[in-house]
């Protein structure tokens, strides 16, 4: 149908009118991309200056806790030499009031120097700065080591140490005394939170190219929403459940750190009411099988 020119014009100013309304529309939204890129810029460089404050702090933080725990160090072995004469009765005899002052002071001593050198520890691990000196080693030794060193912790609490580490295992590439502290760690852990007359058990199975080392109790247990937190820093899940359970909370975030710095990794399943297990893996020497 042929259209006549008054129709042909209003046409082309209905797709003029739609053409202009577009480009408004257009102009509007190049507009609104602009400011919306000119703020997401603005965030991203207010983001990048709050990580750069944040790292500074996190490293000024760091700096702090090496100085103040190595200016720690010097009292607490003087007050800890002091103490340990006391008991000794070097300076005269104590009354039984005195005695149990002084065992007091040894004892927060003692506690004060375990939570230095675990921030010493941990400052170091987090600096990349510990160095390990690894050698093959026996696992059964080392499961034994670590059990003596808590054999009478455990005994006054009424919990016993089982070692199921067999004597045939394949030795393990790893720094002696470091995984000495994380077994020990680990079995304190255990030993704190198992009630009287518990069972705490360390084992070890050789799986392809490592060793599985397994602490196993018989105590509280952790919540399944708690587990995801277990190995940061300064938490303590049962700080009130018993007098035992008093600790730096910085326990098993060097376990995490010291078993990641040998290649292995750590892991915890637990049941509440029926007990806890952490496992950590370590290599197994060139050509054991």
């Amino acid at each position: 149908m042929k259209r006549s020119p008054a129709e042909l014009q209003a046409e082309i100013r209905r797709l003029q009118s739609e053409r202009e309304l577009l480009l408004r529309r257009l102009a509007k939204l190049e507009e609104d991309f602009s400011r919306s890129n000119q703020e997401v810029f603005a965030m991203n460089e207010a983001l990048v200056a709050a990580n750069r404050q944040l790292k500074e702090l996190d490293r000024m933080k760091d700096a702090f806790l090496s100085m103040i725990t190595h200016e720690l160090r010097t009292p607490l072995t003087v007050i800890s030499g002091i103490a340990e004469m006391l008991e000794a009765e070097v300076y005269g005899p104590l009354t039984e009031e005195q005695a149990e002052r002084v065992q007091q002071i040894s004892e927060q001593a003692a506690r004060l120097h375990h939570l230095v050198n675990d921030l010493l520890d941990l400052s170091k691990l987090e600096a990349g700065m510990m160095s390990l000196h690894r050698e093959p080693l026996d696992p059964r030794s080392l499961a034994e080591a670590a059990i003596w060193q808590l054999a009478a912790v455990a005994e006054q609490a009424g919990v016993e140490l089982i070692n199921r580490v067999g004597p045939y295992l394949p030795e393990v590439d790893c720094d002696g005394q470091r995984i000495e502290q994380v077994l020990t760690n680990l079995l304190s852990n255990a030993v704190k939170f198992t009630p009287r007359g518990g069972r705490v058990i360390i084992s070890a199975q050789a799986q392809p190219g490592e060793l599985v080392f397994s602490v196993t109790d018989t105590g509280c247990g952790i919540a399944p929403e708690q587990l995801g937190r277990i190995f940061d820093k300064f938490v303590q899940l049962h700080p009130d459940k018993n007098g035992r359970s008093k600790g730096t909370g910085l326990g098993l975030t060097i376990v995490k750190h010291l078993v990641e710095l040998h290649g292995g990794q750590v892991s915890v399943s637990s049941e509440v009411g029926l007990g806890t297990t952490f496992s950590f893996t370590l290599p197994l020497c060139r050509g054991s099988t």
